[in-house]
Order: C-alpha cells, then sequence, then structure tokens
C-alpha cells in the first residue's frame, strides 16, 4: 500500500486547514472505494514553517520539523498527540454529513473544470496510476510560490515559468509541481455558473502567485481579466493580457486584503481565519457578502487531487459543495473543544 507525507509549507502556516481537507478527502475516497482500491495510507500530516523553497523541500527529505508550530484550530502543537487526535475527531465529524449545505450548491449543472493553465505547451506528465510506496506530497504558501525554479522538478503546467507553484508531489521517483490556485478559481466560477463560452470578465486585485496563476488560468479558459488596483501588480507580460473591463466584470478575487479593489457581483476574498459562532453562523459566513476564502481553498485543494496527486481518482472526488460542507462542521468540532 502507498503512504503519502503531506505538508503546507510557507510563512505563516499555523491558521492553514490544508491538512484537514487532505484527511476529508482521503476519507470520502476511503467510503466510496475502500482501503484495497484507495491504496493509500496518510502516514503523516504538518505543517513547515518556511520564508525558502529550500526549507519546504528539506522537509520532503528529511520528514521532520526542529519544532511543530501550535495550530490554530486546537491551541496545540501540529503532529503531537492533541491536535492529532481533534484532528480525527473533526474528520470524522464531516465525514458524518451526507449532503450538502444547500446554501453552498452549484448554481446549475454544468461540469467543472480543473484544468491546469499552461497544460497544452507542455508535454503530459507520465504520473503513476496509483501510488508508489512512499509519495510526498506538499502544498505551497506565501512567500514560496514564486520560488521553486529547477531541472529536477518537473512541472506539468506553466507554473514555473509564471511563479506561481503551489503543490509539489514526489512520486517515489521524481518530483513534479503544479499551479493550481487558477483552476481552482475556474472551477469555482463554474459553481456559481459562469460559462467561459462567452468571455466572462475576472476582477482581479493581487500581483503574487496565486493572482499570477488565477489570471493565466481565466484567460486560458477563454474569460477576459480586469487587473484592479493592488500594492503589488501582475508581471508585465500577464499584466498585458489583463485588458478586461471593469464595469463588466462577473467575479471578482481579492488576494490583496488591505485594498480588496475587486469589484464584481460575486466576489471571493481569498484570506481565511478560524471561525467564531454557532455551526449556522458559521455556515452563513460562507455566503454572506463577500465570499469567504475557503471556498477558493476548498476548490483548488480539489484540483490538486484530480490533477497531479491523484488524477487517476478523480471520479470519485467529493464536490466543492459537499467537501465545504464537511469542512465548516469539522471546524465546527474543532471549536467546541479548543
Amino acid at each position: 500500500m502507498g503512504e503519502v507525507r503531506f505538508a503546507i509549507a510557507g510563512d505563516p502556516v499555523a491558521h492553514s486547514l490544508s491538512p484537514l481537507l487532505l484527511g476529508l478527502v482521503h476519507a470520502h475516497l476511503l467510503s466510496l472505494l475502500g482501503k484495497k482500491e484507495v491504496n493509500l495510507k496518510i502516514k503523516s500530516l504538518n505543517l513547515v514553517p518556511s520564508t525558502t523553497i529550500e526549507g519546504a523541500l528539506a522537509w520532503g527529505y528529511a520528514g521532520a520539523v526542529p519544532s511543530a508550530p501550535d495550530w490554530e484550530y486546537t491551541q496545540a502543537p501540529f503532529g503531537k498527540f492533541r491536535t492529532t487526535t481533534l484532528m480525527q475527531k473533526a474528520i470524522d465529524a464531516g465525514m458524518s454529513i451526507e449532503d450538502s449545505e444547500e446554501r453552498f450548491e452549484p448554481v446549475d449543472d454544468q461540469d467543472f473544470t480543473f484544468e491546469a493553465q499552461g497544460l497544452d505547451a507542455h508535454p503530459q506528465p507520465t504520473l503513476p496510476t496509483g501510488f508508489l510506496g512512499a509519495e510526498i506530497w506538499v502544498n505551497l504558501t506565501s512567500p514560496l510560490k514564486h520560488q521553486l525554479s529547477s531541472d529536477a522538478v518537473s512541472a506539468i503546467d506553466a507554473s514555473m515559468e509564471n511563479q506561481c507553484v503551489n503543490a509539489l508531489r514526489w512520486d517515489g521517483q521524481g518530483w513534479w509541481c503544479a499551479g493550481l490556485d487558477g483552476a481552482g478559481a475556474v472551477a469555482l466560477a463554474q459553481h456559481f455558473g459562469i460559462t467561459f463560452d462567452e468571455a466572462p470578465v475576472l476582477s482581479l486585485c493581487g500581483g503574487g502567485g496565486a493572482a499570477r496563476s488565477v489570471a493565466a488560468s481565466w484567460l486560458d479558459a477563454g474569460g477576459a481579466v480586469h487587473a484592479a488596483n493592488s500594492r503589488r501588480t501582475l508581471p508585465e507580460d500577464l499584466l498585458l493580457r489583463c485588458i478586461g473591463p471593469a464595469n463588466e466584470a462577473v467575479f471578482g478575487l481579492n488576494f490583496d486584503s488591505e485594498l480588496n479593489a475587486a469589484k464584481a457581483p460575486i466576489v471571493v476574498n481569498a484570506t481565511y481565519r478560524p471561525l467564531t459562532g454557532d455551526l449556522d453562523s458559521m455556515m452563513a459566513s460562507m455566503v454572506d457578502g463577500e465570499l469567504n476564502g475557503r471556498w477558493l481553498l476548498v476548490a483548488q485543494h480539489l484540483a490538486c487531487w484530480e490533477t497531479l496527486w491523484a488524477p487517476h481518482l478523480e471520479d470519485f472526488l467529493p464536490s466543492i459543495d459537499l467537501l465545504l460542507t464537511r469542512l465548516i462542521h469539522a471546524e465546527a468540532h474543532l471549536q467546541h473543544y479548543a
């Protein structure tokens, strides 16, 4: 049976929900297919505080960090007994929910696209059709997304060129990478009923790795982008393609939380922090006003599974709305104990 060590690396990472999402998706696959068919065991979940890509890769080879940070959702060291126990209880609580929250369901029945940007320009990867003995999966967050540039890592898309890598995989033989924030954003827009056959305009505030990935993916999907005011601008070659009219934007993404300059009928604020209140208020906060960053987090996490980590299981992954529903129930369980 294959085993995977997973980490979210960057600075800060103490607020990250990516390990919980990975546990929920793995549990979902086990519930549908069983252990033999999934053929994957989670060996460890990790938070890796690092300001350099070298630090993230060092964890990949060593498998440990000098000092585990406290996870904001348990107020205890990540990977230690209390956090590990509460994490499993939270996953069980999430998996007890079989149906999506009605308020989270898609606007229509169109097929979602988790296609990574720039795939046509790259040879299609020969990823394993199953899991090998020792897999390593890594999500990268700020400030690491722009730092990876190595011939030792095979990119399946244009993420190294655009400096927007957010996912890594060691398949037992070599390293692969992709930038899937953009694929998640496209799928999320489709979830809310936006189709790409009429060049929908995205209002985008930000210029970092995630924003670059989103801009490239949105344009490649057939949409147009308006670059809203931000403290950090997109690279010039990408910015020259972002000529969509601001007043026609149908979807917005704010990666610059200080300016929040993206304007559209539907706007996602990419940042997120631990929720407060009862379960119903937590659910309501996902759809009241600007959409919570958990929407984008869930969508890009599913894109990682489908495109890089486990493409052979793409037909069995949970939907965006079901995974978000289970995530909020899992968080509510953690809040009860924390």
